[in-house]
């Protein structure tokens, strides 16, 4: 784990909000020299506390209007053979290993319902090893990426 200081935190959090903000805009935001802040933002990148750069999309926008959380469960100890085939299913956008009463998580997104009905009833019931999945069909999401992941008043 890499030792964060609050100029550490503040910096993240504004790459949280713009992944776009240069380094001398994050310079002047935070008050704090050019050098300093292409010194920590590289530090922060080859510490792997910054893991890369991305656009957040929005999945209706570019046609994946529909989307659900799928909890599956696995037969006992095959965990790590399915996690790769899990992920390669058509759609999975994120997968978590899970505790309690299902092994996974998988968020899925389609442009139809048809889409995500084919992923749970066909493509994830053929894979060998998985006992029972539950589709819950999202009605709404609220992304909150680019929230703040410090209290930076105190």
């Amino acid at each position: 784990m890499t030792t964060l200081d609050d100029v550490d935190r503040q910096m993240i959090d504004l790459l949280r909000a713009n992944g776009r903000m240069s380094a001398p805009m994050l310079a002047e935001r935070l008050s704090i020299g050019r050098a300093t802040a292409y010194s920590r933002l590289d530090r922060l990148t080859d510490s792997g506390a910054i893991t890369g750069f991305s656009a957040h999309i929005d999945p209706a926008a570019v046609g994946m209007a529909v989307s659900a959380l799928v909890l599956v469960n696995v037969r006992q100890g095959l965990w790590r053979d399915l996690r790769d085939r899990l992920r390669a299913l058509p759609g999975v956008e994120w997968l978590g290993v899970a505790t309690g009463r299902f092994d996974f998580v998988l968020l899925v997104r389609g442009d139809s319902l048809e889409h995500l009905r084919d992923v749970a009833l066909h493509d994830l019931q053929h894979l060998d090893g998985v006992r029972s999945a539950e589709t819950i069909v999202l009605l709404d999401e609220i992304d909150q990426r680019d929230r703040p992941l410090w209290d930076h008043e105190h």
